[in-house]
C-alpha cells in the first residue's frame, strides 16, 4: 500500500469521527431545543396557587446585585440536567430584599425560616442590606427562625436576625474572621524562563504583585490589614448587636475558644450554645415538630406581585422612571457574561436611557474591582452625556467600587457607599509577559528586521527599550489622568488625590472622611438621592437589564452533565483552586489596546 493511500485512509477515519461528533452535539442540540421549548409551555400554562404559611428563604449558591439568567431559566436548567441543588447559581439581592418586604406586609405569610446550607455567599454590604429587610419582617410581628448543620460566615450573619437559630448536633459555626489571600507567581515564571514587563503607578497597586513577587509586600499588606480590620470590626458588631452578646463573648480569641470547646469535650454545637452562638440544638427533624406552621413557600416559589416586579411598558410611563444600571464584575470590552461587566452592554443601556424622555434620574449601582482602561473610560463616557442632558446620575457603592470601579463613579452627581464597600484603588498598572527566554531554552528563536524599535515587538522577544519607556510614560499618564478626574469629580486638588491615591484601598466609612463618597448609606438611600436630585415625589424604578442569551443559559451548562467524581467536585471547591482559576479567567479578560487596567486584586478575593 503506498504512502498516500495510508494517508487517504487516516483522513477518511479522521473525518469519520469528527462528522459522527458534529452529529452527536447536533442531535443533543436539538433535544434540548425542544425540551426547553416543552419546559417553557409548561411554566407558561402554571398556575399561581395561593402561598401561605411559612416563608422559606432556601438560597442556593450566591448572591449579586444582578444575575445573569432569570429564576425561569434556572428552573428549566435545572429541569433539563436533573438539579436538586445548584450552587454555581446567582441569585438577585433586589428580588430577594423585595420578596422579604412583600412577605412582611403579605397576611398569607406568618413566618420565615432561614435554610441557609447551601447559600454559598456574598459580600458584607448585601449580607446588611438583606439584614434590613429581615429586620422590617420582625418589625411586622412575625417571627424568624433559622435552621442548619452547618453556618458559615454569611450564613450566620443573616441567620443573627432571626428569633431563634437551631443547630444540628454536630453542627458548627464557623465564624472565625476575614482574610484576602493570593498567588504569586514570581519563581514560577523564572522557572519558566517568562520574563514579565511591569509598569505601575501607585506605592500600594498590588494588582501586579503576584508577577513580581513570592509574597505580600510590607505595603499591600500594611493597607489590606487596616481595611481588612475594619470590616470584620463592622461584622463582628452587627451579630453582637442581633444576638444582643458582647463580640468577645460570640466570637472570642482563639485561645479562649479552644479552651471553651474542650470544655465542652469537643462539641461544637455545645460550644456554640454555651456561648449564645445559638439558641437550640435540633435535628431537622425535631425543629419540625415543634414549629406550628403547616405550609412552606420556598422563596423561589413565592411571587412577587406585577406592581412590585413585571410592569408593562404602558404601567412604567404612567409615572417618571428612576433608571437602576448595573456595573457587576469585572470591567471588560464586550457583553456581560459571568462576572463581567461588558462595556458594551453597559454604554447600550446608557445610551437608550439617554433617549428615553421618561426617565428622570440613572442610579448606578457598582460592585467591582475595576478592570480595563478603555472600557471603563468608554462607560463613564457615556454617563457624562447622560449630565449633559440634565439627567442625574447617583453612584450606589455595592461590595466594592475600586480602580475602575472608582473611575466610572466620578461620572456622578453623587455617591452613597455602605460603610464596608471597598473603594479608592486609584492607581493604574500594565503588564506584559514575553517569551523569549523560554523558547530559546528549547532552542526557538525569534529574528528580523523592523523600520522601528517601536514596531519591533513580539512575544518571542523582549521589549525594546523603546517601548518599555512608551508604556511606562502611558501608564503615568493614565493615573494622571485618573487622579485629574478624581480631583475635578471631588472638589480637591490633585496632590490631595494623590496622597489618597497610589493604589491604596479604603473602606466606605474611611471614603467618606476622605471626600471619596458623598453619604453613607445603602441602594434605597441613592434612589432616594437621585428623586431629590430629579425633583421626584412618585416614580418607579425601571430595572435595566440586557436580553438573556437562552442559548448561553443553556448550551454553556452542558459540561456540567458530564460524569465527575467526588473528589473533582470537592477539588474544584479550595479557595486556591477557585482564586487560581479566577485569575487566569482574568487575565484573557483584559484586552485593553493600550494594556492600561485600573483593578484591584486585592478587593476581589475577601473570604
Amino acid at each position: 500500500m503506498s504512502i498516500l493511500s495510508v494517508i487517504k485512509s487516516i483522513w477518511k477515519v479522521i473525518n469519520l469521527i469528527r462528522e459522527v461528533f458534529l452529529n452527536l452535539i447536533f442531535l443533543i442540540i436539538i433535544i434540548l431545543v425542544v425540551s426547553g421549548i416543552a419546559l417553557v409551555k409548561e411554566a407558561q400554562k402554571k398556575e399561581t396557587v395561593p402561598q401561605k404559611g411559612a416563608l422559606v428563604l432556601d438560597i442556593e449558591g450566591r448572591i449579586v446585585d444582578n444575575t445573569l439568567y432569570t429564576d425561569d431559566i434556572y428552573e428549566l436548567q435545572n429541569k433539563l440536567y436533573g438539579k436538586s441543588v445548584n450552587i454555581a447559581r446567582e441569585n438577585s439581592l433586589f428580588v430577594l430584599t423585595q420578596k422579604i418586604d412583600q412577605a412582611a406586609k403579605d397576611p398569607n405569610i406568618n413566618s420565615l425560616i432561614l435554610k441557609l446550607d447551601n447559600f454559598v455567599g456574598t459580600d458584607i454590604t448585601s449580607l446588611q442590606y438583606i439584614g434590613k429587610y429581615l429586620s422590617k419582617f420582625s418589625d411586622a410581628k412575625k417571627p424568624i427562625y433559622a435552621i442548619g448543620s452547618n453556618f458559615n460566615q454569611s450564613q450566620y450573619y443573616l441567620a443573627s436576625y432571626a428569633d431563634k437559630i437551631y443547630l444540628n448536633p454536630q453542627g458548627a459555626i464557623n465564624v472565625y474572621g476575614l482574610s484576602a489571600n493570593n498567588l504569586y507567581y514570581k519563581t514560577l515564571l523564572d522557572n519558566l524562563k517568562i520574563n514579565t514587563h511591569i509598569f505601575r503607578v501607585g506605592t500600594y497597586k498590588s494588582a501586579v504583585e503576584p508577577f513580581m513577587r513570592d509574597n505580600m509586600s510590607p505595603e499591600a499588606q500594611n493597607n489590606t490589614t487596616r481595611w481588612l480590620t475594619l470590616m470584620w470590626n463592622n461584622y463582628l458588631n452587627d451579630i453582637a448587636t442581633q444576638r444582643k452578646r458582647a463580640p468577645t463573648q460570640l466570637v472570642p480569641s482563639p485561645s479562649i475558644m479552644l479552651s471553651e470547646l474542650k470544655a465542652a469535650n469537643g462539641s461544637m454545637s455545645q460550644y456554640a450554645l454555651s456561648n449564645g452562638l445559638i439558641d437550640a440544638i435540633s435535628s431537622n427533624y425535631q425543629f419540625e415538630l415543634e414549629l406550628t406552621h403547616k405550609n412552606e413557600v420556598s422563596i423561589y416559589d413565592y411571587q412577587l406581585k406585577p406592581s412590585e416586579n413585571n410592569q408593562s411598558y404602558q404601567e412604567k410611563n404612567a409615572k417618571p422612571l428612576i433608571a437602576v444600571v448595573f456595573v457587576n464584575g469585572t470591567i471588560a470590552e464586550g457583553e456581560n457574561s459571568n462576572n463581567v461587566a461588558g462595556s458594551q452592554d453597559i454604554v447600550d443601556q446608557l445610551r437608550k436611557i439617554r433617549k428615553n424622555l421618561n426617565i428622570e434620574a440613572v442610579v448606578l449601582r457598582v460592585n467591582s474591582p475595576g478592570g480595563s482602561v478603555e472600557a471603563s473610560e468608554a462607560i463613564r463616557n457615556e454617563l457624562e452625556a447622560l449630565r449633559e442632558n440634565q439627567i442625574p446620575i447617583v453612584i450606589s457603592m455595592g461590595g466594592m467600587a475600586a480602580s475602575g470601579g472608582y473611575w466610572i463613579s466620578t461620572a456622578s452627581d453623587y455617591i452613597v457607599a455602605n460603610p464596608n464597600s471597598i473603594t479608592g484603588s486609584i492607581g493604574i498598572f500594565g503588564i506584559i509577559p514575553t517569551f523569549e527566554k523560554s523558547l530559546s531554552h528549547i532552542g526557538v528563536y525569534n529574528d528580523g528586521v523592523a523600520t522601528s524599535p517601536l514596531a519591533n515587538k513580539s512575544i518571542a522577544q523582549d521589549l525594546p527599550d523603546e517601548m518599555n519607556q512608551l508604556i511606562q510614560i502611558n501608564i503615568e499618564n493614565g493615573y494622571n489622568t485618573f487622579i485629574s478626574l478624581v480631583a475635578k469629580a471631588r472638589n480637591m486638588t490633585t496632590e490631595q488625590v494623590d496622597k489618597i491615591g497610589q493604589g491604596q484601598v479604603w473602606l466606605g466609612a474611611e471614603a467618606n472622611k476622605l471626600g471619596l463618597v458623598d453619604k453613607l448609606g445603602d441602594f434605597d438611600d441613592a434612589i432616594e438621592m437621585a428623586a431629590t436630585l430629579a425633583g421626584l415625589t412618585d416614580y418607579k424604578i425601571d430595572w435595566q437589564k440586557p436580553d438573556a442569551n437562552w442559548f448561553n443559559a443553556f448550551y454553556s451548562d452542558v459540561v456540567t452533565m458530564l460524569p465527575r467524581s467526588t473528589a473533582e467536585i470537592l477539588f474544584e471547591q479550595l479557595p486556591e483552586v477557585k482564586q487560581l482559576q479566577h485569575q487566569v479567567s482574568l487575565w484573557e479578560k483584559f484586552n485593553d489596546t493600550q494594556n492600561r487596567y485600573v483593578y484591584c486584586l486585592n478587593c476581589a478575593d475577601v473570604r
